[in-house]
């Protein structure tokens, strides 16, 4: 197989230089088959010409074999043949007398020229073969260098003494989006017209000194990107021949836009470092760092989006947009394509060259050719794998973007959120340190506030006390000492109220009984209870409500309270006879309630702060006027709680306040569907006589409730901790026992299970005493047996309406539970 594939017409002719050699080895068979004929044709001559002329053709027969043989073998071969067939000959020939000598010479000289044509022979095919072989590695380096020169990746051309192109590699066209075959024969100015100004002159200077000039730095526009200026070093190298004469002028050119640019990158990143280093407001870097990212890049849009997957909202809150109206607003997550987002939520960086054409945003390109952007990228920011918000940079025209700007918006995006977060912690822990630091402030004053408002009556009760006490003191009037007294535990039942309601709100733990109530009673209650105090202040109050019913799904307790602190605190806060108004106004499916006054008033700086819990506007007038700073922060929490809102105005200082409450209102069919009317249990002053077991550690209280129970003609037995009162039921079997929760001994909740495990204890009705009266203290005491739950200090008449609802026959019902 291997010797029929070499010697088969393909395998040959796939060999350099082999069908040559064939035609030359044909050649030489038919010189070498002459020299036989050639020496029978000396012999024949010989014979037949007396002459002799044998002896010339066979010197021209020699010079003929000797040139036309191309190796030098071949060539000395040939010689030594002939000068063997002219020794035959002058050996063999016949001689003519008187001719020997010249016989002899012309065999010499012939013999000579045949070996000096072959030496010159042999010479010059030699020198033949050096040239051939200099000409086949001059041009092989020829060809090498052209290559070279066409393929390096540092532009080269050649430019005569006219400034004219007479050769350009392909680095150097491509750099300025031509093709070499453009600039053969054509001048600087011609093949460059925006760029001839700037580089002639460098021609010019080596063409006149004969020197180079290195290193010239030359902006062009980008041929692909005509927004992007590309950077070139440029270096001029005179060319001169053998003579020192000015050929022309050789330039080399190396494009160092990547590297300016990468030098521009890390200056801007530099000076986005220090600007996040110094920044204090998370609001106010978003916006620097977009208009600087916008003019880096070149931008018409640029700006931070924030994202809510969940409401399908994408908000811009400022953005960079030169020469365009802004963005600011709220679009939809399709608005940008589906593609884009699921994209985005991924974590990936959307680059999209022309919004037009690319799948992603095609079908909503008419959205985005409103806002003027065709080209853009976008860099997501995930925390905990949620998309919260990203980076958009956006053009005016297509734009292919590079893997360099694609990182370095990537970059700028994660640096800047993560200064936002931590500017927007720090901030928040500010707020919240200054919120502390202000609530302990106020916890100091409200303290300090609490131990005023409680000393007064305390010292004023201990006053009263004390005059009664004294021997000697006048007795004409016992009634005003106990009006005295009276006032101030109402002033100090009222101040605990009130913290306890705060708390209670506070913890979301006040529970509002909600009916359907005229509003009209509401106002009319709680102008009632403000009378005194707006009368004691000589006010004049105007009340004008509309004459149809108002009916609102309200707790009636709880939103008297609401108008009663608010007319309170307009009489308080108002000068002696001043005027205070009240009005009652439908609007739609609310009411508003307006009470408004010629008071004090507010100054702007202290209206967003006044329903906060404590604040007390000016400490030395609201001490004067007592008061804990907690009124208007139950209005506004019992107002929410209605599903209303209440607002304040003031045109400042000395000029009046209004308050405004907003509730919702009921229809009067829903009025006439659900009311049903009260009905009183009977004449209160047929009052049955019951059996009652009083037990408190604290005798003098017990002892007080004992006095009145017995007033009302009840039969009350008296013990002071939580065994006696066990032993004392046994014994007594009292219809009602009152007893306090933390006595001695036996807790009030042990007492009341131990009761109710009795079978005479099972009917009896229990009631809890104790001044814990949030909601978690009922359901404690609900759930050890109690009937009823009463905070200290409980008013007499409390006591009375509990009993008075109780049967006359003494079956208690056992499950429900009444809280007062």
């Amino acid at each position: 197989m291997s010797d029929q594939r070499q010697n088969s017409p393909e395998t040959n002719s796939a060999i350099p230089g082999k069908p040559g050699r064939l035609k030359f080895a044909t050649l030489n068979k038919v010189l070498w088959l002459l020299v036989p004929l050639l020496l029978a044709l000396i012999f024949m001559v010989d014979m037949w010409t007396p002459i002799g002329v044998a002896l010339p053709i066979c010197y021209l027969a020699g010079l003929a074999l000797v040139v036309a043989l191309p190796e030098k073998r071949e060539k000395i071969a040939a010689a030594a043949t002939c000068t063997l067939l002219l020794i035959v000959h002058f050996a063999m020939a016949p001689t003519t007398p008187g001719l020997i000598s010249w016989d002899v010479l012309n065999h010499s000289l012939a013999t000579l020229i045949i070996w000096t044509v072959t030496v010159l022979g042999v010479r010059h095919r030699h020198v033949q073969s050096v040239m051939r072989e200099n000409e086949r590695v001059a041009n092989e380096r020829l060809a090498h260098l052209n290559t070279i020169y066409a393929s390096a990746p540092v532009g080269l051309c050649f430019v005569d003494r006219d400034l004219r192109y007479v050769s350009i590699n392909n680095a150097l066209a491509e750099m300025n989006g031509k093709s070499p075959d453009y600039y053969i024969g054509k001048t600087v100015r011609e093949a460059l017209p925006e760029l001839a100004d700037r580089i002639e002159a460098h021609y010019r200077r080596v063409i006149e000194t004969g020197r180079p000039v290195i290193d010239e730095e030359v902006q062009a526009i980008h041929p692909a990107r005509r927004t992007e200026r590309g950077y070139r070093l440029c270096s001029y190298y005179p060319v001169h021949n053998e003579n020192g004469e000015l050929l022309g002028v050789n330039v080399a050119v190396r494009d160092v836009t990547r590297r300016k640019q990468a030098e521009a990158d890390t200056l801007f990143l530099l000076d986005l470092g220090e600007g996040i280093r110094f920044a204090a407001d998370a609001d106010e870097l978003l916006w620097a760092v977009a208009v600087a990212l916008g003019e880096h890049l070149k931008a018409s849009r640029c700006g931070f989006v924030e994202v809510d997957v969940e409401n399908d909202r994408l908000t811009v809150q400022r953005d960079y947009h030169p020469h365009m109206p802004s963005l600011v607003g709220s679009y939809t997550l399709n608005d940008f394509g589906s593609g884009v987002i699921d994209a985005a939520k991924t974590g990936q960086i959307v680059a999209i060259a022309e919004l037009a054409i690319d799948q992603r945003t095609a079908r909503g390109f008419k959205f985005f050719e409103k806002l003027g952007i065709r080209g853009m990228v976008l860099s997501p920011l995930l925390r905990d794998g949620k998309l919260v918000s990203a980076l958009v940079v956006a053009t005016g025209d297509a734009r292919e973007w590079s893997e360099r700007e694609n990182t370095l918006v990537n970059i700028v995006a994660e640096r800047t959120w993560l200064a936002v977060e931590k500017l927007r912690l720090d901030a928040t822990l500010r707020e919240s340190d200054a919120a502390l630091r202000d609530a302990d402030r106020r916890k100091d004053e409200f303290l300090a506030t609490l131990a005023h408002e409680l000393r007064n009556p305390l010292s004023l009760i201990r006053n009263v006390s004390a005059l009664q006490n004294t021997p000697g003191s006048p007795d004409a009037d016992p009634r005003w000492g106990r009006d005295i007294i009276e006032r101030q535990v109402n002033y100090l039942t009222r101040l605990t109220d009130d913290l306890f309601d705060v708390s209670r709100i506070t913890r979301e733990k006040l529970d509002l009984q909600k009916e359907s109530v005229n509003l009209a009673e509401v106002i009319r209650a709680a102008v009632e209870s403000s009378r005194p105090l707006i009368d004691q202040r000589q006010h004049e109050l105007t009340i004008a409500m509309s004459p149809q019913s108002i009916l609102v799904d309200a707790d009636r307790v709880r939103l008297t309270q609401v108008f009663t602190n608010l007319l309170n605190n307009a009489a308080k806060y108002t000068p002696n006879m001043g005027h205070i108004w009240l009005n009652v106004e439908p609007a739609g499916d609310t009411v508003v309630v307006r009470i408004k006054d010629t008071g004090i008033g507010v100054a702007a700086e202290n209206l967003p702060h006044l329903f906060e819990l404590f604040y007390q506007v000016d400490r030395a007038f609201t001490r004067a006027e007592g008061g804990l700073g907690l009124g208007l922060t139950l209005v506004h929490r019992l107002v929410e709680m209605h599903g209303g809102r209440v607002e304040v105005r003031s045109d400042g200082v000395n000029r009046g306040s209004e308050f405004i409450v907003h509730l919702p209102v009921l229809s009067v069919q829903w009025m006439e569907d659900r009311y049903e009317p009260i009905h009183h249990d009977g004449d209160l002053a047929n009052r049955p006589c019951r059996r009652i077991l009083v037990a408190d550690d604290f005798p003098q209280s017990a002892e007080i409730l004992a006095r009145l129970l017995r007033q009302d003609g009840n039969v009350v037995q008296i013990a002071q901790n939580g065994v006696e009162a066990v032993d004392a039921a046994a014994e007594f079997h009292p219809d009602v026992a009152v007893l306090d929760i933390a006595m001695p001994k036996l807790n009030g909740y042990d007492c009341a299970r131990i009761i109710r495990q009795q079978p005479w204890g099972k009917h009896m009705f229990l009631i809890a005493l104790s001044g814990w009266g949030q909601q978690v203290d009922r359901e404690r005491t609900k759930e050890a047996g109690f009937d009823a739950h009463l905070t200290k200090p409980a008013k007499y008449e409390t006591l009375v309406e509990v009993l008075n609802h109780l049967p006359s026959n003494n079956q208690i019902e056992i499950g429900r539970h009444r809280e007062l």
